[in-house]
C-alpha cells in the first residue's frame, strides 16, 4: 500500500512538473486582461509608529467608510513580543488624512461597518455584537443575538432562524419592523431577498412584493442589493447583476475565494476584496502532491494573498486592480479594503498604513471583464 502511495505521488509529481513546464501559472481571479501596474495612493497615514526593530506587522485589519469623508480603521499590530489593537477614526478631507478619535476596545476578528448617525457597527463571527458612538467615547452591547444579515449601512439588522426571521431598525435601540417565514438571503435598507422553497422573493421592508425568480439547486454563495432596482447573485462560478425578476443584466466570471463584496450607494460600482492561498513554481507542485497523497487531508489552507478590484456593474469593466502577498496566516483579512459611498475612493489598510486611492470617472477598457455568455 505504501509503495502504491509513493508511486502515485511520484506520478503526480511528474504530471504536475510537466504541466508546470508547459503552462504559465494561472492565478485565481476575476477574468481580466493582462495585469496593470499597481495603482498609487493619493494619500497615506501611518496608524502606528513602528518599533526600532521594524518587525511590527498587521495581524488583523478592518476598514469602513462611515461617510464620504470619515473612515473607521480597526487594526491589530504585533511584533515578536506583544500585540496591540485599536480602532481609529480618520477624516478624509482636502486631500489629507487626519485621525480625530481612537479607542483601544478592538480585537482580532472584529469587522467594522457604518451605522446610523456616524456610529460604527462591530461584527464578530458574522454577527453584530456592539455599536461604537460617533466619537468612540462609548460602546453599547446589542441586546439580542443578531444574524449575519444586515444592511450595508448598518441601519437594518435581523434575527434569523431556519425558516423564519425578524427585521429591526438599529438606532439607539432595536425597533421591530416585521417578521416573516422563509430563509433570509440578504437585507438592505430598502429590500430583502427571501428563499421560499424553489422561489426567491424580493420584498420591501414592509412586505410589498417587488419580484420573484427561481432559486438554483445549489443556492448562492453570496447575494446583495445594487442600488434601488438591481441585485447581485454569486454562485462561486459567476457573479450576475440581475433585476428583481432575475433577468441577467451583467454577468462576470469569477472563482470562489473567501472575501467581501460591497457596492457603492447607487450600485454603479462594486468592490471585491478576495483573499486566498497562492504559490508558484516548485512550491506549487509540492503543495499539489501533498494534497493528492493525503487525499485532501493536508494542503495549502492559510491565506497569503489578497486582491482588491472595483468593477462597473453596467459594463463589466474594471476600475481598480490592487494586490499583495504576505506571510501565511489563518486570518482571511476580509474588509481590509472599502469603497466610499460615492464609488469615487477606495481605502486599503496594509502593513499598519491606511492608503486612499482615487478611482477614475470611467473604467479602463484594458481591464475589461469578459462576460460569461
Amino acid at each position: 500500500m505504501r509503495k502504491q502511495m509513493l508511486g502515485s505521488a511520484f506520478a503526480a509529481l511528474g504530471f504536475a512538473l510537466s504541466l508546470s513546464a508547459r503552462e504559465p501559472h494561472q492565478e485565481s481571479r476575476i477574468s481580466l486582461a493582462p495585469a496593470s501596474p499597481q495603482p498609487q495612493p493619493v494619500a497615506s497615514l501611518a496608524l502606528s509608529e513602528s518599533p526600532p526593530s521594524g518587525q511590527e506587522e498587521a495581524a488583523w485589519a478592518s476598514v469602513a467608510f462611515t461617510s464620504e469623508t470619515s473612515i473607521a480603521v480597526g487594526v491589530c499590530l504585533r511584533d515578536f513580543f506583544n500585540q496591540k489593537c485599536s480602532l481609529v477614526l480618520v477624516r478624509w478631507q482636502g486631500g489629507a488624512l487626519q485621525p480625530f478619535a481612537q479607542t483601544l476596545r478592538f480585537d482580532l476578528g472584529v469587522s467594522v461597518y457604518p451605522a446610523s448617525d456616524g456610529r460604527i457597527l462591530a461584527v464578530q463571527r458574522l454577527s453584530p455584537k456592539f455599536v461604537y458612538s460617533a466619537d468612540l467615547s462609548t460602546v453599547h452591547d446589542l441586546p439580542k443575538e443578531l444574524s449575519r444579515f444586515f444592511s450595508q449601512t448598518g441601519k437594518t439588522v435581523a434575527e434569523w432562524a431556519p425558516g423564519s426571521w425578524k427585521l429591526y431598525h438599529l438606532s439607539d435601540r432595536l425597533e421591530p419592523i416585521r417578521e416573516g417565514t422563509g430563509n433570509l438571503q440578504f437585507v438592505s435598507d430598502e429590500v430583502v431577498l427571501i428563499q421560499d422553497g424553489k422561489v426567491m422573493r424580493v420584498e420591501t421592508l414592509d412586505g410589498t412584493r417587488l419580484g420573484s425568480f427561481s432559486a438554483p439547486a445549489g443556492g448562492y454563495y453570496a447575494s446583495g442589493s445594487m442600488g434601488n432596482n438591481k441585485l447581485y447573485l454569486d454562485d462561486c462560478k459567476s457573479l450576475r447583476i440581475v433585476d428583481f425578476d432575475g433577468k441577467t443584466l451583467t454577468k462576470m466570471r469569477k472563482e470562489c475565494s473567501a472575501g467581501d463584496t460591497s457596492p457603492s450607494a447607487d450600485g454603479r460600482r462594486v468592490l471585491f476584496d478576495f483573499t486566498n492561498h497562492k504559490s508558484s513554481g516548485l512550491k506549487h507542485v509540492l503543495e499539489s502532491v501533498q494534497t493528492i497523497t493525503t487525499l485532501g487531508m493536508a494542503g495549502p489552507e492559510d491565506v497569503n494573498h489578497e486582491e482588491v478590484r472595483v468593477i462597473d456593474t453596467a459594463t463589466g469593466k474594471a476600475c481598480f486592480d490592487w494586490h499583495r502577498s504576505f506571510p501565511a496566516t489563518l486570518y482571511s483579512r476580509v474588509r481590509s479594503a472599502a469603497m466610499s459611498p460615492s464609488g469615487e475612493f477606495v481605502a486599503i489598510v496594509d502593513k499598519g498604513k491606511l492608503s486612499i486611492y482615487r478611482l477614475p470617472s470611467d473604467c479602463d477598457d484594458s481591464l475589461l471583464v469578459s462576460p460569461n455568455k
